[in-house]
């Protein structure tokens, strides 16, 4: 939501405007095809259109030079990664060398920076001449094995048991497994080394405190869900909830600590899985083994990602800036007559702001010759005028940095306004106003996050190998393209490497030299493929291509068909003889099916599309020129359901020009959705058809290449009739079609339980009715196309009016099956449903004592649940309860506290003028055996808990996503955690779940909407039963549904009123849509009982 600070309002900014969505009032979105960014003045249906000035104003409208950028951006972003492929690589990639590198600093540097005492220098000059001994021994014996290795009478084994130990002389416990963890730090980079560490530790809550033995890097900006560690953490022993790694989201706000280390333990490479949701970590070890811990981030950690991860969601600037640079001249200058206010939010709720204005501007003298340099405000210092009055002027300034060290330019006192490398803008500050550089406006946030993206799809480093064949001779060290090949990068269509008349002698490195693994990659530069060391191929920057790692004779991660021609020694093998053994049956399509998932999820459908073809039948006339839909295709695009392509008149091909050197080139078959046809496009062509694009197959040669095309599809080519199989370049992409197979049915098959808002099982009482009504099964707002069909030969009669379904069970009634199911309201095939098992309880033989606790929010806080659960309870008088609680009368003792939440109840909390009764504030936790001995409880039994309508509603203006709903997942799951664990719970207590009510049928308050409410609170309903429904979670928790015994019409409180002032006579009118009467508070305890005599009908047993 738009944010309050000050006398000021924050809009929120949300990307690229999208005419199904609603929004928010003060939202920004910008306008993909004008460049135009458009504010919100309240809130916004889904369908309005930009042009409906009721609803939007224009907030930024761009130049036509602006247009013109964005029109030129290919050729643009081209020249800049060429111009900053190592800085760019070098942010992305922490090699092994760079790690190998950083890991030799010396004591001395590391003195110098902490604490600078002279003791510590003693002890580097000392540490110093040992590891200069140890060098001198380790070269000695490295020749000695290099000398080995080419004599026949060596002793190999004992070279391949130096190959075990590393630069640090860890030893692992083979050659493979020292190599495979080179390999794995390879693309990634040491946040231990290049990211700001700070003296102190992040605590239980995630604050940063002081500390000189302690040393933490914080809030360091991840965009994976994991990281991989390697070495020893400090034991953090103070508290038995502070962790080593905690994360937060991206509002810096904290969700809890995920990994704790062990004392003593060493982490070999080891896998540590963030938290959900997880935008940023703070890592903290000891000052003594500080030195010993490497932390990586995965190479998805873009440039420009991090810089947008880490400095647009708490820097911003509230006015504009015009900055312009020359070869050696650089101005900032700030409007006349306004101010500036550079905003910083540094911890996610500190808030700090400085004033800027037309004086502050500045003129420098600054060449820009290849390097990353940035512009900031440096704070302010003391200057006296002409009286001697002192006063505080800011400080703006303008300075080279490095690709790797922005991070240190985003802190509390400083500001950025841009970063560049060269020429280019790497980095602009969001402004509301606009952030000017060169006469174009760069700060609008939208703008900024489009372009990224935009960019991302020109950032490449993987090539494929499709044709041809290659040599590799390992006596005389060279390598030769020996016939044409046909290679597919990631981030455009193809290459060819042409064959080569002569061999290409291999690079020279001390890594070939000892016969360590090498790269095989492409540089594209001068067309010719090679074997590198690691800083060789960073080298090449965005030139470079991987394909595969080379390594005693074998291809590691290999990128290129089995069916691959590879000439070793001149013996000819296909590559999958030379792959790996491990990866030698699986690699290619998994690592096709990773890419083209990448592609969807970065991209986000802002790149073409792909389409599966089912059935049907193409007919391709060469010499006509034609393509022809012969017969009706079913098309199973990857953004929605499925598509008919009906059959035509043949169309002229949309790319028919042969090339005057080797004739027709590959071409794309791909379908147009804007005009519902197949046909055959070049490149440029198919990227024009933009979101209506929807690649097929690649064409060449009479043959298709990369099918998405089952191997059945009827194609007539020339006149002659094939199955598309045939047509297929290489036999092995028969996974193409295995990998739709799934797809395609389900994309073709009516979804089951994909809505159906119910538990596995309803539960009821002798005696008792079952109600649950229509309208609270469903996401879906209505009752009438919804129906409950009894299953089995012991089936009751069930009956059924306008609103629910009723049945009351008798001394002879069993356990029986139903199904839920809801209709398409057109033709009244069945859109979803689902089973559900009816379980009929009867009175107990003999009598169970059991401890009950009923927690919540204001629903429970009411009063009246409890007290009829336990007034239930007490008539059938087969059983002694004894109800828990510190709120609530005696016949109704209860932990229900308003408007609280899943998360309130994890925590220390004094909200709404109540405090949470299960935290011990000694031990900072959640402590259920010591809220028993507080208030004289023998223990808990039974735990019944029904929460989310705080969570979910926030003024009812806003539907919760299923991602949005799965943080509220995830927090029960930390408190049923706590209730479970043998140290602060108690690990027999069974725990139920409830199921919410979706509220009235509608709103006493025009700024509210029931049908949102609705939906949200079932999304948040359905995530709790996919979690925890029938011990999903635990065997001892499940979820019952006192929600689907809600009277939308008739369980909330009306008053007698006019509609009107111009009629007298009055109607029932509602006065709350969310807490009910009397009657609907007891509907709902119906579902507690219930649940109850489930229990205790499981426990007689």
């Amino acid at each position: 939501m738009s944010e309050y600070i000050g006398n000021r309002i924050v809009p929120r900014h949300d990307g690229v405007w999208d005419k199904a969505k609603e929004y928010e009032p003060l939202t920004i979105v910008y306008e993909e095809s004008t460049g135009d960014s458009y504010m919100s003045r309240k809130p916004v249906p889904a369908g309005t259109l930009l042009s409906q000035e009721e609803y939007w104003a224009m907030c930024s409208r761009f130049s036509e030079q602006m247009a013109l950028y964005r029109q030129n951006t290919a050729e643009e972003v081209e020249q800049f990664r060429k111009d900053t492929a190592a800085d760019v690589e070098q942010l992305r990639t922490d090699t092994a060398s760079d790690v190998a590198v950083l890991r030799k600093m010396t004591a001395q540097d590391v003195a110098d920076i902490t604490q600078k005492v002279d003791a510590a220098n003693s002890a580097v000059a000392a540490s110093k001449s040992e590891m200069d001994k140890t060098a001198e021994m380790l070269k000695a014996q490295i020749n000695a094995n290099v000398k080995a290795s080419t004599d026949k009478n060596a002793n190999y084994a004992q070279e391949l048991v130096d190959a075990r130990v590393d630069d640090e002389g860890k030893t692992y416990p083979t050659a493979g497994d020292n190599i495979r963890a080179v390999g794995r730090v390879r693309s990634m980079q040491n946040i231990m080394k290049n990211w700001v560490i700070k003296n102190g530790y992040a605590n239980q809550n995630g604050n940063l405190v002081a500390s000189e033995s302690w040393r933490v890097a914080h809030m360091v900006p991840v965009s994976g869900d994991a990281i991989l560690v390697d070495g020893q953490f400090g034991y953090m022993s103070g508290r038995d909830d502070y962790n080593n790694v905690v994360c937060y989201d991206m509002d810096r706000k904290f969700l809890g600590g995920c990994f704790r280390a062990e004392s003593g333990k060493v982490y070999d490479n080891y896998v540590i899985t963030l938290l959900p949701n997880t935008r940023f970590i703070s890592v903290t070890t000891n000052e003594k083994l500080f030195s010993k811990l490497s932390v990586y981030l995965y190479d998805n950690m873009l440039p420009m990602r991090l810089l947008s991860n880490y400095a647009t969601g708490w820097q911003w600037m509230n006015g504009s800036v015009d900055i312009r640079f020359t070869g050696s001249k650089v101005t900032v200058t700030f409007p006349a007559g306004k101010s500036v206010y550079v905003c910083r939010r540094t911890n996610g709720a500190q808030y700090e702001q400085t004033k800027l204005v037309a004086e502050n501007s500045i003129s420098a003298d600054f060449a820009v010759v290849g390097k990353w340099w940035a512009i900031y405000y440096d704070g302010a210092e003391a200057s006296a005028d002409e009286t001697g009055e002192k006063t505080e002027v800011p400080v703006i300034k303008v300075e080279n940095t490095s690709g790797d060290s922005w991070g240190n330019l985003f802190t509390k006192g400083r500001f950025v306004f841009a970063v560049f490398f060269d020429w280019n803008v790497v980095y602009a500050a969001p402004s509301s106003s606009g952030t000017v550089i060169n006469g174009i406006d760069y700060g609008n946030p939208a703008k900024i996050a489009n372009t990224a993206m935009t960019w991302h799809k020109y950032r490449s480093a993987k090539m494929f190998l499709a044709t041809g064949q290659f040599a590799i001779d390992t006596v005389n060290r060279t390598i030769q393209v020996t016939k044409r090949i046909l290679a597919v990068v990631d981030n455009g269509a193809y290459y060819w490497i042409s064959a080569s008349e002569e061999p290409v002698p291999m690079l020279d490195s001390t890594e070939a030299e000892k016969h360590h693994m090498l790269i095989l990659a492409y540089d594209s530069s001068i067309d010719q493929i090679n074997l590198y060391n690691t800083a060789q191929f960073r080298a090449l920057g965005v030139n470079g291509y991987y394909i595969a790692a080379w390594y005693e004779n074998h291809f590691w991660y290999p990128h290129m068909g089995s069916s691959f021609s590879i000439v070793l020694d001149g013996t000819t093998y296909k590559a999958g003889e030379l792959f790996d053994e491990e990866r030698r049956d699986s690699y290619i399509e998994k690592k096709y099916e990773d890419r083209f998932q990448q592609l969807r999820t970065d991209l986000a459908g802002k790149d073409s599309r792909h389409m599966y073809l089912a059935s049907g039948g193409i007919t391709i006339d060469q010499d006509g020129g034609t393509i022809q839909v012969s017969t009706k295709c079913l098309g199973v695009p990857d953004t929605f359901h499925y598509e008919w392509i009906m059959a035509g008149d043949p169309v002229e091909m949309a790319f028919n020009t042969p090339s005057s050197t080797f004739g027709m080139p590959m071409r794309i078959l791909a379908y147009d959705a804007g005009t519902k046809t197949i046909n055959l496009y070049d490149t440029s062509l198919f990227r024009k058809l933009g979101t209506n694009g929807f690649y097929i197959a690649s064409w060449y040669q009479s043959k298709l290449y990369n099918p998405h095309i089952h191997p059945d599809v009827k194609f007539i080519v020339g006149g002659k009739e094939y199955k598309a199989g045939d047509l297929f370049a290489d036999n092995a992409a028969s996974f193409i079609p295995k990998r739709i197979t799934d797809y395609v049915q389900k994309a073709i098959t009516p979804a089951v339980e994909d809505d159906i808002v119910t538990p596995s099982h309803w539960d009821c009482m002798e005696g008792r009715q079952l109600s649950i009504f229509f309208d609270c099964l469903s996401r879906h707002d209505g009752k009438e196309n919804l129906y409950v069909l009894a299953r089995g030969t012991n089936a009751p009669s069930l009956t059924r009016n306008e609103y629910c379904m009723n049945y009351t069970p008798t001394k002879d009634s069993t356990d029986f099956a139903l199904t839920v199911r809801r209709l398409d309201e057109d033709d009244c095939h069945t859109v979803s449903s689902k089973p559900v098992q009816v379980r009929v309880h009867h009175k107990l033989k003999d009598k169970l004592t059991k401890n009950i606790c009923i927690c919540g929010d204001s629903l429970v806080d009411n009063g009246s649940v409890a007290t009829e659960v336990y007034r239930l309870l007490a008539e059938d008088n087969d059983c002694v309860i004894h109800p828990l609680g510190t709120r609530g009368p005696s016949g109704g003792k209860h932990e229900g506290r308003g408007s609280w939440t899943f998360a309130r109840y994890l925590a220390d909390t004094d909200y709404a003028g109540k405090t949470n009764a299960f935290w011990d504030k000694i031990k900072g936790r959640l402590d259920f055996q010591k809220y028993c001995e507080t208030n004289g409880y023998e223990g808990i039994d039974y735990f019944l808990i029904a929460l989310g309508t705080n969570d979910v509603s926030q003024g009812t203006t806003l539907y919760r996503t299923e991602a949005e709903v799965q943080k509220f997942v995830d927090q029960a799951k930390q408190f049923i955690d706590a209730l479970l664990d043998k140290e602060t719970g108690f690990p027999n207590c069974k725990i139920g779940i409830g199921l919410c009510g979706p509220g009235s049928d509608y709103s006493y308050q025009c700024g509210s909407s029931m049908g949102i409410f609705h939906m949200s609170i079932n999304t948040l309903n359905l995530a709790l039963i996919k979690a925890f429904d029938a011990g999903k979670y635990h065997k001892n928790v499940t979820c019952f549904a006192h929600g689907l015994r809600t009277d939308r019409r008739l369980a909330f409180p009306y008053s007698d009123k006019p509609v009107t002032n111009r009629f007298t006579e009055t109607s029932r009118t509602l006065t709350n849509s969310i807490h009910p009467s009397a009657r609907g508070y007891q509907a709902w305890a119906d579902g507690y009982y219930c649940q109850i005599r489930a229990w205790l009908t499981e426990d007689s047993k």
